[in-house]
């Protein structure tokens, strides 16, 4: 009997298949008699009332107290079928356990109360609303009249015009090659490409200079490094100082870059990377085909985006007690980067109550979150070393798995010899070394190792402490000393070892790819009272923002044993839909940040109320639409602004002509300049490596990894370090110093605008830093191999893609020259000048700006 009570107890019992228990008529009694005197009509410790189904659905301070259909999320079971509760010896009896579970199981059934939640009351979304700028879809508006045959530069220049201003003038040949150079590539022209683009008098020439840097694959590096901001990309988990290396997000990377070196539309690459598993059908590929198509391998790559967030769930998690709310931290933060990087909008703030200043009730937030759930589900979580796809059909893991269980066999067989080898040998070198130990103590010495650790007497213990190490070694010293006896050993144990590594190298292993998937059965998301996930409340569905303009989020449920939702494929589809008024917007506004210093909406990240208007809102809107109608192409959106005047502006400009913008425009809102742009982290190094032909350009695979030097300096890890610095690690617990120094973000959830700081520590590292002084070195290497009677005007060129002046050849030519005398004189000392000339080159501010 007791074997058939703990059946009911742990599995959803069929004996109340057709009527579940009612709570008045078995549930209450059970209470009343083990529960009333705590928690019922005088007294209800820690605020709970456990007389009727609705104040236990509030619950008290711990939560609710039952889930209805869920037996192992409801405190209630846990606390009586773990025996927990009711204090003292009354337990409940097996029998009752299982009927509490059924009675959860059938959704807390009640004759009286109503299964109901607190009422969620919300503002209601307005006309006025509805009609902030951002939130209607944008409508294309006509070019000013206008000289310039740009339509960027007509918008622009209507608004300078209406205040009395004009254009700058166009910059100098060198400054706009080193400018597209870094806004494209993120490296520094060659001497020999800033002197040909110089001296091409065609007509086309700027535009032949732009298609080939667009195609070059350091486009999709350099532009792959923005969106991996957006994104939160890392390669750890981020799990305080443990932050667990994520063995293959480097492919999420790879994708990445690939995507923007193919200009893929920009739609497409949204839907793919939200969606890719469903875009492909990979579950119906899966089990039907015989391999998976490279579309879809690379559709489900696309999905690493929505695998970027830190997941604070530990590996071990089987031994370490691991909280749903932290669990919800890791989709809070995936619905933050999403909606962060595609949206510009602050949905995060509508969690825990509708957001204080944008139309986003916390209903909304819900049903967004519903979006994600059918993959992140905190109450049947995956730990994040667990989740994860083969590259792989069904029909491959089948044969794999054959093939791999003979093998697996072969090396069974190998290692049992093995043993068998060992302990042969072992026994013979134990018998040798107990011959020279004294006589008398030979039989204690075997008793005492023949007797199992545990049962061993005190003299027994002293005796295999003593001797142990040296009869009987075990593992790797013994078969170290065995083989150093016994030269037969040696050589059979070798053959051994090599026919497993032969048999081992004969399985087949299938890539893996850090994908998102939806977990099978019927995904639940309850809204969160106050967003704690000890207060849950009712049921959301999928949907979205329904402020803003166009189609509504369409949802169907999929028919039952459907492998995928179908939940993240409508979001994807509503989220890039021409009639959206924010997902263009947003991009083309991006895109003009990186290419201006500045959006035209200055809050990259926030479209809403509190965030900045746009200054130019109808050049804004022209640019989105005029997107969308290139197909979503974000190169033709590159050609369009790089041709225009207003990006072609000088930034230096004489203070007395411009005066009257100096005043009107000091912070250069209204575009009359453009302006002086310091390198981000990576292109700085980048640029570094670059100038002293040190940069390795070999792309994609595994990251370079990282290391503490004995200074407390996180470098690379080795030689490939002077690769580009988006293949090196993104380590969560250990930035490169280097780039950590001048703001590189620290992904804690992701990054949509870095920030721009001056403090001493980059000066610091620019004079003292290995890599600064390793790289000034090989300048100097190189310009005395390449130019030998002129490296200063070589540096000058490789660093700053100009001609050296007069003044700055004789004051390097004396600094060198007074430096030699220091060092020594001799032509060693002299190299070394040219060392420390070639570091203050690369540490100059002319190098690190783009002008």
């Amino acid at each position: 009997m007791k074997r058939f009570a703990l059946i009911a107890l742990f599995i959803p019992a069929i004996a109340w298949a057709q009527a579940p228990p009612v709570f008045e008529k078995e549930i209450a009694p059970i209470l009343q008699a083990r529960c009333a005197s705590c928690h019922g009509e005088k007294e209800q410790k820690n605020g709970l009332d456990l007389r009727t189904v609705a104040s236990m659905l509030r619950g008290g301070k711990s939560g609710p107290a039952i889930f209805p259909g869920s037996p192992e999320r409801s405190l209630l079971f846990l606390q009586l079928a773990g025996n927990k509760m009711p204090p003292g010896k009354d337990k409940l009896s097996d029998a009752e356990k299982g009927l509490i579970r059924a009675w959860l199981d059938g959704g807390a059934k009640s004759t009286q109360d109503k299964a109901t939640f607190p009422q969620i009351v919300e503002k209601p979304i307005t006309d006025r609303d509805r009609n902030f700028w951002s939130f209607r879809t944008p409508v294309r508006p006509p070019v000013p009249p206008s000289a310039e045959s740009s339509p960027i530069d007509a918008f622009v220049l209507a608004a300078l015009q209406a205040k009395g201003l004009s254009f700058s003038p166009a910059a100098n040949r060198p400054t706009l090659i080193r400018r597209a150079y870094f806004d494209l590539i993120g490296l520094p022209p060659s001497p020999a490409d800033v002197e040909a683009f110089g001296n091409d008098p065609a007509p086309d020439a700027w535009e032949r200079l732009i298609d080939r840097l667009l195609a070059s694959p350091q486009y999709g590096e350099r532009w792959g490094r923005h969106w991996l901001d957006l994104a939160g990309y890392a390669d750890s988990e981020g799990i305080l100082d443990a932050d667990y290396v994520r063995t293959a997000a480097w492919r999420y990377r790879d994708y990445v870059i690939r995507s923007f070196n193919s200009d893929k539309p920009y739609d497409r690459f949204l839907k793919e990377q939200i969606a890719g598993d469903e875009l492909a059908e990979y579950w119906r590929e899966r089990e039907n085909g015989d391999r998976l198509s490279p579309d879809t391998v690379e559709s489900l790559v696309a999905t690493g985006f929505l695998r970027c967030a830190s997941d604070t769930s530990r590996p071990d998690f089987a031994s370490i007690k691991n909280a749903p709310g932290y669990y919800y931290q890791t989709l809070d933060d995936t619905l933050r980067i999403v909606s962060s990087a595609t949206l510009g909008l602050t949905v995060h703030c509508a969690k825990c109550h509708s957001h204080k200043y944008d139309p986003i009730p916390q209903t909304e937030y819900y049903r967004l979150q519903a979006v994600f759930t059918s993959a992140y589900r905190p109450w049947q979580w995956i730990p994040q070393v667990q989740r994860k796809l083969n590259e792989a059909t069904a029909a491959q893991e089948k044969e794999a798995a054959a093939h791999n269980a003979k093998i697996d066999a072969q090396v069974a067989a190998c290692n049992k010899s093995k043993a068998e080898l060992t302990k042969k040998f072992g026994d013979r070198l134990f018998e040798e070394r107990l011959s020279k130990l004294p006589e008398p103590i030979r039989a204690d010495v075997r008793a005492a190792l023949g007797t199992e650790p545990a049962k061993r007497t005190e003299v027994q213990k002293y005796l295999a402490g003593k001797f142990q190490a040296e009869l009987r070694p075990e593992g790797a010293a013994l078969t170290k000393q065995l083989s150093a006896a016994y030269p037969d050993f040696a050589k059979q144990v070798a053959q051994l070892d090599a026919d497993v590594t032969r048999e081992n190298a004969k399985k087949i292993n299938f890539p893996e790819i850090r994908a998102l998937y939806d977990l099978q059965g019927e995904a639940k998301t309850p809204f969160l009272y106050r967003g704690d996930y000890l207060h849950p409340g009712p049921e959301m569905t999928p949907g979205s923002l329904s402020v803003l303009a166009g189609k509504p989020l369409t949802w169907t449920r999929p028919a039952d044993g459907a492998k995928s939702s179908g939940r993240r494929l409508a979001f994807a589809n509503w989220l890039t839909q021409p009639e959206h008024p924010l997902t263009a917007r947003v991009l083309v506004n991006r895109v003009w940040l990186h290419h201006f210093g500045e959006g035209l909406v200055a809050t990259p990240d926030n479209f809403g109320r509190t965030g900045a208007a746009p200054t130019h809102p109808q050049l804004l809107d022209w640019l989105a639409t005029e997107f969308m109608a290139r197909r979503w192409s974000i190169k033709s959106l590159h050609r369009l602004i790089l041709s225009s005047r207003t990006w072609q502006q000088a930034s230096q400009v004489d203070p007395a002509a411009h005066a009257k913008a100096l005043q009107v425009d000091p912070d250069n809102k209204l575009l009359w300049r453009q302006r002086l742009r310091r390198l981000e982290a990576e292109p700085l190094r980048d640029a570094v490596l670059a100038a002293a032909g040190s940069l390795n350009r070999l792309p994609f695979g595994p990251p370079v990894p990282m290391q503490r030097n004995g200074d407390e300096v996180v470098v690379p890890d080795n030689a490939d370090g002077r690769r580009r610095s988006i293949y090196l690690q993104v380590r969560r617990s250990q930035p490169l110093t280097f780039l950590q120094v001048f703001d590189q973000p620290r992904m804690e959830t992701n990054c949509t605008c870095r920030t721009n700081s001056t403090v001493a520590p980059q000066a610091l590292s620019l004079l003292n830093s290995d890599f600064l002084v390793r790289q000034g070195e090989s300048l100097a290497e190189r310009c005395l191999n390449e130019r030998p009677a002129d490296p200063a005007g070589r540096a000058i060129e490789l660093a700053f893609s100009r001609p050296i002046t007069p003044v700055e050849r004789q004051r390097f030519q004396k600094f060198v020259e007074e430096q030699a005398k220091r060092y020594g004189g001799d032509s060693a000392a002299t190299k070394r000048a040219w060392a420390d000339v070639c570091q203050m080159v690369l540490s100059s501010n002319e190098f690190a700006y783009v002008d």
